[in-house]
């Protein structure tokens, strides 16, 4: 890559300290071209920026490629947080022959460079996004490589495995013997029970990493709106005495066990003549209820969902049997609720290894489902050849779940939810 690219790394706006960074053959010399110091590899340097239309006093480092985070010359400055003072020294940059960064091209160039796969490109923008600390422990664990690690040995494996028995059909007439076949097996199904775990980490993974859908339904005027103010703990929804007042879904969050919940709030359902914009918003409620992970219906209202929670949400104004009564009104009960909810969800917290999004998930199921067929063809004996294409699926699998094969369409994708200045 030839450009040299600068973008502003920390976040918009005034701050004490902000952060611009440089990658790119030229990273150094344009630092040099603007700073009274001299600068070495890994060494803070203090010194006076003079980019001609402001000075500051800056702290700069510089990271020599390949030991770098993009395995390019980086150069990182820490100046004041003034937006004149940020805009001037990137414009400078610009104006010295660099350009400025598309979203989330210094980590684009990381992956591109073989500093890091894909699966951990996605842990350092889930990292970002996090808004639970159970969600930043997963993000971490994707980042710094753990789910590559747990792949790699199975690739390993599998590639001693497929170079076994590509001797088997280049050299017929060797025999490698009925003890390489049983390593060969047992090293397929070790394999295959790694995978099926990571597999059954998704549906933990998914929730932890972008919040558990839980979705408040009923009919109009059943609580809904306090309800939801009540679970999220502040004035959310508008709440009136008047039936259908909700007209759309409504949409907050909060954090219980370290486990982050998307509550919807929606339209209530009933029949008879309706308008179209009371239609249309029943219409939204039923397709929310049919989309979560766990649905809290109220006083008597049922939906075909998997995961619900029966409750009465004004119980301050008289009991129900048979239900979870709760006042929303006075704050009565919710705590109680949270937990139901919590348990309802089947969030599995921990610090293993998780997957945390589809792409993931479906490659890890590619890669499981041609293990079995490969342990099948091994069972019933089947020509190596069968065997071996199997393998090569699997293997295939696992490339483009790191991104080794991965289409461009896909890395676009992934990137395109990063910042500029990532």
């Amino acid at each position: 890559m030839e450009d040299t690219i600068v973008a502003l790394s920390s976040a918009h706006g005034r701050s004490a300290i902000a952060v611009i960074r440089l990658s790119g053959r030229d990273s150094l010399s344009l630092l040099r071209g603007a700073f009274d110091s001299d600068i070495e590899p890994r060494k803070a340097a203090y010194g006076k920026l003079d980019v001609e239309r402001v000075k500051d006093d800056i702290v700069a480092l510089y990271f020599k490629a390949p030991k770098s985070f993009t395995g390019e010359d980086v150069v990182e400055i820490y100046c004041h947080g003034s937006a004149v003072i940020t805009q001037a020294v990137i414009r400078y940059f610009i104006e010295k022959g660099a350009r400025l960064a598309n979203k989330g091209e210094f980590t684009r160039r990381a992956f591109e460079n073989g500093k890091i796969t894909l699966s951990e490109s996605e842990g350092i923008i889930d990292l970002i996004d996090s808004a639970s600390e159970s969600g930043a422990r997963a993000a971490y664990n994707l980042a710094s490589g753990a789910l590559s690690k747990e792949l790699e040995d199975v690739k390993k494996s599998l590639i001693e495995i497929s170079a076994s028995v590509n001797v088997e059909i280049d050299y017929p007439e060797e025999d490698v013997g009925a003890s390489s076949d049983k390593e060969n097996l047992a090293f397929v199904e070790k394999a295959i029970a790694k995978v099926e775990k990571l597999e059954a980490s998704y549906d933990s993974g998914k929730k932890i990493a972008s919040g558990v859908n839980v979705v408040l339904g009923g009919v109009p005027n059943a609580g809904k709106s306090t309800l939801l103010n009540a679970l999220v703990g502040f004035e959310r929804a508008i709440v009136t005495d008047e039936a259908g007042t909700t007209r759309d879904t409504v949409e907050a969050s909060y954090v219980y066990k370290d486990v982050l919940f998307n509550v919807t709030d929606t339209a209530g359902v009933r029949d008879g003549e309706l308008s179209k914009a009371e239609s249309l918003g029943i219409e939204r409620s039923l397709y929310a209820l049919q989309r979560a992970d766990v649905a809290v219906l109220l006083d008597d209202f049922d939906c075909d969902c998997e995961h619900k929670i029966f409750i009465h949400a004004k119980a301050d104004l008289g009991r129900k049997k048979d239900v979870l009564n709760v006042s929303a009104e006075k704050g009565e009960g919710i705590e109680e609720l949270k937990e139901r909810i919590y348990e309802e969800s089947s969030v599995v917290v921990g610090d293993e290894v998780m997957l945390t999004n589809l792409r993931q998930y479906e490659a890890i199921r590619t890669v499981k489902e041609s293990l079995i067929r490969t342990k099948e063809a091994m069972t019933a004996n089947e020509p190596a050849e069968a065997v071996a294409f199997e393998l090569f699926g699997a293997l295939a699998a696992l490339s483009e779940m790191d991104g080794v094969t991965a289409t461009r369409e896909v890395v676009d994708a992934i990137f395109s939810r990063f910042c500029v200045g990532k």
